[in-house]
């Protein structure tokens, strides 16, 4: 198994104004790579400046924007060569208290906006390319109160695993990774709170909550080494918390 040279390679990553996708950014640009930051908040063009990518304001539940991500990444660049598809939003609401409306907006962004990003740049990616979707583990281990977002990160799985299947003849790989709690933007009701914080720690055997950097450099192990003859996988790195 040769090791994946992210030099030059020219990568898109959905989400990466802030949190995880932002590490990510930040430790592949170091790598060598040149990186495209699609997402909807403008933060995301500070974020490109600070590693030297570029910023497109991508809504990725709107197809047409999916297609002018892939648009300016060939206009500039000519190819793509990763696809880490990070972009996500969760809300929190009991079961009857929510509207169909309400779930379908977080299932459009994180189920429907990933599978736009692979059907619509995949077209375009090469052999030995690689696609990289973001889970949880709560893909497959239920909670309450996050039906939609934990809901959509069970569809993404099998959506990994039938695209990975679609995309073996081509030589490009699809694989997913699923990660338990972290300190991101995204969970900072609960991290900011130290009994919060605690409560969520009992429940990782590790014992401790992940760092975003810690994330990213998983994501980025797992383009460099472990996606020539790993393809329909989901890797975990959760602290343990699936065990329980």
């Amino acid at each position: 198994m040769s090791k994946y040279i992210l030099k030059d390679k020219i990568v898109i990553i959905t989400g990466a104004a802030k949190g995880i996708g932002k590490a990510a950014a930040r430790l592949l640009a170091e790598s060598g790579a040149h990186v495209i930051i699609a997402d909807v908040d403008p933060d995301g063009e500070k974020t490109a400046a600070e590693i030297g990518g570029i910023f497109v304001k991508t809504d990725i539940s709107s197809p047409e924007q999916v297609e002018n991500l892939k648009g300016t990444a060939q206009e500039k660049y000519g190819r793509i060569d990763v696809l880490i598809n990070n972009a996500a939003r969760q809300d929190v609401f009991p079961l009857f208290d929510t509207s169909p409306e309400r779930f379908r907006d977080i299932i459009f962004t994180n189920l429907c906006g990933t599978f736009n990003c692979i059907r619509i740049i995949g077209e375009v990616m090469e052999p030995g390319s690689r696609i990289l979707n973001c889970l949880s583990v709560h893909h497959d281990v239920p909670r309450q109160n996050k039906y939609a977002y934990d809901a959509s990160k069970a569809g993404l799985a099998m959506l990994t695993k039938e695209t990975a299947l679609e995309f073996a003849e081509r030589g490009i790989t699809v694989n997913g990774i699923s990660y338990g709690a972290v300190k991101t933007p995204m969970n900072a009701d609960w991290t900011s709170d130290p009994e919060k914080s605690k409560a969520v720690s009992k429940n990782i055997p590790l014992g401790w909550i992940a760092e975003d950097y810690e994330i990213a450099g998983y994501m980025k192990s797992v383009i460099e080494d472990f996606s020539d003859h790993a393809t329909g996988t989901i890797f975990t790195i959760d602290g343990g918390r699936s065990l329980l």
